[in-house]
């Protein structure tokens, strides 16, 4: 059973792979080709467009106009001539050359060769009526004279009384088939009759898609497109379908570079009414795609081979576990009381080593507290410290208040109330640091928002004033009180006020906006800025150590994860919301606290 569910499965993933890899081979070959088909497109449309200028020239040159005003006239006649050889032999084309008006051609550049078109008259031609009839025209066939395929481009020659004739320029394609066939590519284009006019396969030339039928075929000899013997009615192609989003077919023949199956991609070309096709082979696609399912088989049957492997391996040790638990069953019936003494000696050990563990840990908890007594008169004995030359600072900011103040005050004012600011903060920290460090009953904390706030604001000023950030506060009113340490408050609002003037260094828009209301039982506060954002993918890591979204040396990924926790321990909760590009919006919520008796802690 085992063995068919592993055949089962590399069956199918076999199977499962060879589909995704034919089709994104197919996938993938069908974009090259169509590719490829318009670099063909637009090296023919060059070669076409090479020769436009042609007719109109040879429409308006003197001698060409001559020779059909005088067709009677041999010296004309010989200007004509020898103007349009000489202007062949700059130009390139097959063939150029003058038809009157009834359709005989009265002069051309190969008037001196044996297959001279001189005295034909091709009035049969549709570039000659259409041109005629509507100025211009243009038309693919295969010279009656010289027996050679061309694309045939036609100008009207217009005199004062009416029509003149005609000049018409041939285009020899076969340039362009050498091309085609250079690049190793099998190609061909279809005329309107579903017909094979050039291709890099010479046989497939005048050959349709697929066989027509015989009424069709006389009608498309009657247009003498493709010489004296028309078409070779055995189509290329006998059969057709569409299959995996491509189009294939089956080609017949003998040659093994031309016969089989292959994949068919068109471009159509709406000026001439012709399509361009492209046949690639298809075995190789199948074969690259049966090596990729073959390669998934065998690491499916590698993979179940182990899993087999492993299972039969637990079974293995579960029975020596089994036979082993029945011999010590064995043993414990002939001896027990054995089994009773050596149970009861166990647990006799296992109560030595309980109270072993709990004197390790009576030791360790011993240690830990003292090491934890140590760190609060070490943290006591900083506070003290600290605190006088803090106490000091105040006195000598308070005589330098009354000496400016003497003096009529001036620019030292506001510096003044600053450094008072920032004295009164490390007295408040010194203050919390004796607090921690003594034991005392634990009693609700106050925390003044507006107050919270502003401070903050106060000392991110010079940051906000550096980046170029515009403030939008209102302190609210009446005063909002939260239960928090308003020490821990300033620090999350100065970390996250921070953030946001990081954020918007180089945003072209620079706006901080702060509000802070009341929401029921609880207090909101709302940082929002218009920096560069963050992305989804990051936002939930933001709160985690060490994670940041800044360049490296500009942060160490701790302040969030900070800010998180004073907020935890409060009682509160901090979030954010973010669009890249748009900016971030932070929200601290905190229980609401009544204002006390006390003096107030801000």
């Amino acid at each position: 059973m085992v063995g068919v569910i592993g055949l089962v499965a590399m069956l199918i993933v076999g199977w499962v792979t060879f589909e995704v890899t034919l089709a994104n081979s197919i996938r993938v070959t069908g974009e090259q080709a169509q590719r490829r088909l318009a670099l063909f497109d637009r090296t023919l449309e060059a070669i076409i467009e090479r020769f436009h200028y042609l007719p109109v020239a040879i429409s308006q040159a003197r001698e060409a106009r001559q020779a059909l005003e005088h067709p009677d006239d041999p010296i004309a006649i010989d200007a004509a001539n020898g103007f349009l050889s000489k202007l062949n032999e700059t130009a390139g084309a097959g063939e150029i050359f003058l038809m009157e008006e009834n359709g005989s051609v009265v002069a051309a550049s190969n008037w001196w060769t044996l297959t001279s078109l001189v005295g034909t008259n091709y009035s049969f031609r549709p570039y000659f009526a259409d041109a005629l009839r509507l100025g211009q025209a243009d038309y693919y066939a295969f010279g009656m004279s010289t027996n050679v395929p061309g694309y045939f481009l036609s100008q009207r020659v217009d005199g004062p009384d009416g029509p003149l004739g005609v000049a018409v320029s041939k285009i020899n394609l076969g340039e362009i088939e050498a091309t085609w066939w250079r690049s190793g590519e099998l190609i061909g284009i279809v005329d309107v009759n579903d017909v094979v006019i050039l291709s890099t396969r010479p046989d497939w030339r005048y050959r349709p898609l697929q066989t027509i039928p015989r009424s069709r075929v006389d009608i498309v000899s009657s247009q003498q497109r493709y010489g004296e013997n028309g078409i070779d009615n055995s189509g290329i192609i006998t059969d057709r379908w569409f299959s995996r989003g491509a189009e294939f077919a089956l080609l017949a023949g003998t040659d093994p570079e031309s016969s089989g199956y292959f994949m068919l991609r068109e471009l159509r070309l709406p000026k001439h009414g012709w399509r361009l096709l492209s046949f690639t082979p298809l075995p190789q696609h199948y074969a690259g795609a049966f090596t990729m399912a073959s390669a998934a088989a065998l690491a499916c049957a590698a993979l179940f081979l182990i899993v087999v492997l492993l299972e039969q391996r637990r079974r293995h040790v579960a029975l020596r576990l089994s036979e082993h638990y029945r011999l010590e069953q064995r043993v414990a019936e002939r001896t027990e009381d054995l089994h009773a003494m050596n149970e009861q000696l166990r647990a006799e050990i296992a109560d030595r080593v309980r109270a072993e563990r709990a004197e390790r840990d009576a030791q360790t908890g011993l240690a830990q507290a003292a090491k934890l007594a140590s760190l609060g008169q070490a943290l006591a004995g900083v506070a003290h410290e600290v605190s006088q030359p803090v106490a000091a600072l105040a006195t000598h900011l308070a005589s330098a208040r009354l000496i400016e103040q003497r003096r009529g005050g001036g620019e030292l004012g506001p510096i003044i109330a600053a450094m008072d600011k920032v004295v009164e903060r490390l007295a408040n920290l010194t203050g919390h640091l004796k607090t921690f460090a003594r034991k005392e009953t634990q009693s609700a904390l106050y925390a003044d928002v507006g107050t919270a706030i502003a401070n903050a604001l106060d000392l991110t000023d010079h940051r906000l004033r550096q980046v170029g950030v515009d403030t939008e506060y209102r302190r609210p009113l009446p005063p909002l009180g939260a239960a928090a340490n308003p020490v821990h408050l300033e620090q999350v609002l100065i970390n996250l006020i921070a953030n946001a003037a990081d954020a918007m260094e180089d945003a072209p828009v620079r706006v901080l906006s702060i509000s802070a209301e009341r929401e029921g039982e609880a207090i909101r506060i709302v940082i929002a800025d218009t920096g560069a954002g963050m992305a989804a993918a990051d936002m939930s890591n933001i709160f985690d150590p060490f994670f940041t979204t800044k360049p490296a040396g500009k942060g160490l990924g701790l302040g969030l994860a900070i800010s998180y926790g004073l907020m935890r321990d409060s009682g509160g909760t901090i979030s954010a919301r973010s669009v890249l590009g748009q900016g971030s919006t932070f929200f601290v919520t905190l229980p609401q606290a009544a204002r006390p008796e006390a003096k107030l802690i801000a």
